[in-house]
Order: structure tokens, then sequence, then C-alpha cells
């Protein structure tokens, strides 16, 4: 896996009894910073790229990203899920 560049966050949800949505808890996947275009004001994740190796290499950098965020989103679901099923039974 190549160097990362943080571009994606996760946040984990925990719903309370008053919430719509009856699972708990949930994850969401985010951009964790990014710039607006000046022309159509659309978030944007790369700098400004002018060789296809640097669109090669930034867009194996997000994908690295993803692969990091998702493992470490999927480890605090276990925790978070852990707690949940502990708080339970307690």
């Amino acid at each position: 896996m190549g160097k990362t560049i943080g571009q994606f966050a996760y946040d984990i949800i925990k719903m309370d009894g008053r919430e719509q949505i009856p699972f708990n808890p949930i994850v969401t996947i985010m951009l964790d910073h990014f710039c607006q275009s000046e022309i159509s004001r659309m978030p944007t994740v790369s700098p400004h790229l002018m060789t296809e190796s640097e669109i090669d290499d930034h867009i194996q950098a997000l994908k690295d990203d993803l692969d990091v965020v998702g493992k470490k989103a999927k480890l605090a679901l276990r925790k978070a899920l852990e707690a949940a099923h502990s708080d339970k039974s307690n």
C-alpha cells in the first residue's frame, strides 16, 4: 500500500431511542478536507494534476486512503458494537 494523504475520514454515530433510524451504531465515510473549484463550486480532492503519472499517483493515493479509513472504520465499528452489546447485557 502506498503513502496515504489523509483525504478521507470516518465517524461513528450512536443513535439514542429518539432517532428515526433504529440501528446503532452506524458509520459514515467522509472527506476529511477538500477545496472548492473556482468554476463549478464542486469539492475537489486533488491538487492541479498535469501529467498522466500525476493522475495515476493521486488516484492511487486516494484508493490507499479509502483502504486505510475503511480498516479504521471497521475496527471502530467492531468496538462500538461490542460496547453496545455490553451496555445491553449490564
